[in-house]
């Protein structure tokens, strides 16, 4: 099956000049950099690396994630951030495991057997955690890791979710609306290493309570 490989940025010239040059073309059917009005030659650098851009018209990763599904021309598509947390290599990984089991989402965890997160602190891995749990617990699913955003995707499978989540509700709902749709679902174990070019705009307590109002919001609006 076909594979669109969909790569949201936002003034990531530091990853895209240390990751893209390690992706292999050969890996996917097509290659999307959705930017978000970069301004620090991110779209330059990408462009000439040889990766197609789109301009994103709207705002956050929910959005960005939404334009590059809609620009896709294959079956399946898989979402890679080249902030230096997904490994490019765990890109065909991904891709094999999903024609392997003909599974509607596999995911990479950071929290199974073999998982690790380098970029976590104290505070972020329990609550990386604690909602994978959660999700767990309300929705009947058996995730390692709920909120992990290295994934592929069938495309006709994303498109009938109705997403609307952004950042971590995102991948959250997404856990949330597979369980809720029995959807067939595998996770590869894998490593986050560290970001490159700065550290992590998600702020814990904000990204609680929304992560919070979302599960609770799901669980009494079950459809």
């Amino acid at each position: 099956m076909s594979t669109t490989i969909i790569i949201p940025t936002k003034n990531e010239v530091k990853g895209i000049k240390t990751v893209l040059p390690k992706l292999n073309k050969e890996w996917a059917d097509e290659w999307l950099v959705i930017d978000g009005k970069s301004t620090d030659g991110t779209i330059e650098e990408a462009e000439k690396l040889g990766f197609k851009v789109i301009q994103q018209h709207g705002n956050g990763l929910g959005n960005a994630y939404r334009e590059g599904v809609k620009n896709s021309h294959s079956e399946n598509v898989l979402f890679f951030s080249p902030d230096g947390n997904c490994i490019p290599d765990d890109i065909p990984k991904l891709i094999k495991k999903r024609d392997e089991g003909d599974y509607d989402i596999v995911q990479i965890s950071r929290f199974g057997k073999k998982g690790i997160s380098e970029d976590d602190t104290l505070i972020t891995g329990f609550g990386n955690r604690m909602f994978t749990f959660l999700v767990n617990v309300f929705f009947g699913g058996k995730f390692t890791d709920a909120l992990f955003g290295f994934k592929i995707i069938k495309k006709s499978v994303f498109q009938n979710l109705n997403l609307d989540g952004e950042f971590l509700t995102l991948e959250q709902q997404i856990s949330i609306k597979s369980c809720k749709n029995h959807l067939k679902t595998c996770e590869i174990d894998g490593v986050e290493p560290k970001r490159i070019g700065g550290g992590s705009k998600m702020q814990p307590l904000t990204t609680g309570r929304q992560l919070s109002y979302q599960i609770i919001k799901e669980f009494i609006f079950w459809k």
